[in-house]
């Protein structure tokens, strides 16, 4: 029963603990920051279905927080708008996924390529109003993606502290 009572097996597990958290962290930042880095596409048309994942929708918190859309009724391709909920109220004033009359609305949609099948949106426009680049991208993807990272990168230094501490520590 000794093995129980002894520190070396928790600090295996939190670097563990804290290795997997940070993992899955950078797994939900990731798509917009390599969004960050490839070239931007213009798309125009109508939103043909919209959807907000069901796990972590209308939380606020960036990047678990996303829409997810298909225009022109292409469902092989999806745009991912990352927003914060103030960014998504201003835009409620001028457009609406869930409004009845939301495919009826031209859009002018500025997103670039993450894989075959998936588009970060950087800016959305209609005939109303618009989110711009600096403010999608900019003033929260940038922000929140540097936070993010700055998080994944304490949480891993913490893991391999943890870490080295269970190599060097002796069992009593």
């Amino acid at each position: 029963m000794r093995f129980f009572t002894s520190r070396k097996p928790a600090l295996l597990n939190f670097s563990l603990l804290l290795m997997f958290l940070a993992a899955w962290l950078l797994s939900y930042i990731m798509p917009a920051l390599k969004g960050l880095l490839q070239e931007e596409h213009l798309f125009y048309g109508t939103v043909s279905h919209a959807a907000i994942p069901s796990v972590f929708g209308g939380s606020n918190i960036p990047f678990f927080d996303k829409t997810l859309f298909q225009i022109n009724g292409d469902d092989q391709i999806n745009f991912v708008l990352y927003a914060s909920k103030e960014m998504l109220d201003d835009m409620s004033d001028w457009y609406s996924f869930a409004a009845v009359n939301a495919g009826d609305v031209p859009l002018e949609v500025s997103a670039s390529r993450i894989d075959e099948k998936t588009f970060i949106v950087h800016s959305i426009a209609s005939t109303d109003g618009e989110l711009d680049f600096e403010t999608l991208v900019m003033d929260y993807q940038v922000y929140y993606g540097f936070i993010g990272c700055s998080i994944v990168l304490a949480m891993m230094l913490a893991s391999l502290v943890l870490f080295i501490l269970w190599i060097v520590k002796k069992r009593r």
